[in-house]
């Protein structure tokens, strides 16, 4: 892929983002947005455990 096409590519992706991302914030209450950022800080951390699905 040429650079200018990959840059296409990248803008349209962050655009999708940040529509999904006010789509989000426009239905979370600030307690959502609080868990969230929370949750997110605790990932960072390595405070989570990892989810892998039950093998059947």
């Amino acid at each position: 892929m040429a650079q200018t096409q990959v840059e296409r590519e990248l803008k349209l992706i962050r655009q999708r983002l940040e529509s999904i991302e006010e789509a989000l914030a426009e239905d979370m209450t600030e307690d959502d947005k609080r868990a969230l950022v929370d949750a997110l800080k605790e990932h960072k951390s390595g405070k989570t455990v990892p989810f892998s699905g039950k093998k059947r």
